[in-house]
C-alpha cells in the first residue's frame, strides 16, 4: 500500500504545514507503509489548487494507482475525489471534505466545482473504501456539509469533537483512517 497526502490550499511548504509531516513520519515509524508520497516543497499552484493542475500532478507525479489511499485535506479532500472519479484506488481518506465552493471565489477558481460530482464513480474507484475525518468544531466547513458529503459517499465516518479543520498534529483521527485500509 502507499499513500499519498493532498495538502489544503496554501500549504506550502508542505511538510511545514498543519499534520502533514506528522502523519507521515507516523504512517512510517509505525509500521503501516514506507511509502508515502507528497510534493514537496509544495504542490504546484498550491494557492488556488487549480483542478487541471492539481489531478494530473497526482496521476503523473505522485502516480497513484489501485494499491494508492489518497488522504486529502481540505481542498486535497476535494482533489482527492475528482483524482477517484477518473482512477481506480484503494481508498480515500477525506479530512474536512466538501463538494462545493462554499462561497468562496478562490474554491470557485479552481475548477473542482464547474461539473457534479460523480459519487457513485468515486465510490465504485475505490476497491476498499471511502473514509470520512470529520472535526465538529471545524471554523473552514461546517461540519454538517462534512456529514452530508460522508453520507453521499457511502463513507465510514470518523467525528472528532474537538478538532478544528486538524490544523494541529497529533492527527490520530487520521492515522487510524489510514490503516484501516491494510
Amino acid at each position: 500500500m502507499n499513500v499519498i497526502i493532498l495538502p489544503g490550499s496554501g500549504c506550502a511548504p508542505t511538510r511545514s504545514c498543519n499534520h502533514y509531516a506528522w502523519l507521515e513520519r507516523a504512517l512510517i515509524d509505525r509500521g503501516v507503509t514506507d511509502d508515502v508520497r507528497l510534493t514537496t516543497p509544495s504542490m504546484p499552484d498550491a494557492d488556488v489548487c487549480r483542478r487541471h493542475i492539481w489531478v494530473p500532478h497526482c496521476e503523473n507525479e505522485l502516480r497513484c494507482d489501485a494499491n494508492t489511499v489518497i488522504v486529502g485535506h481540505s481542498s486535497g479532500a476535494v482533489c482527492a475525489m475528482r483524482v477517484a472519479e477518473r482512477n481506480a484506488v484503494r481508498g480515500i481518506v477525506l479530512v474536512a471534505g466538501y463538494d462545493d465552493d462554499l462561497g468562496d471565489a478562490t474554491e470557485r477558481a479552481s475548477g473542482y466545482f464547474d461539473d457534479a460530482f460523480d459519487y457513485g464513480k468515486i465510490a465504485s474507484n475505490c476497491s476498499r473504501g471511502i473514509e470520512c475525518v470529520i472535526g465538529t468544531r471545524d471554523s473552514l466547513v461546517p461540519a454538517a456539509i462534512q456529514l452530508a458529503l460522508a453520507k453521499k459517499l457511502g463513507a465510514r465516518e470518523s467525528v472528532s469533537e474537538t478538532r478544528d479543520h486538524f490544523f494541529t498534529p497529533p492527527a490520530e483521527e487520521i492515522f487510524d483512517a489510514v490503516k484501516r485500509f491494510l
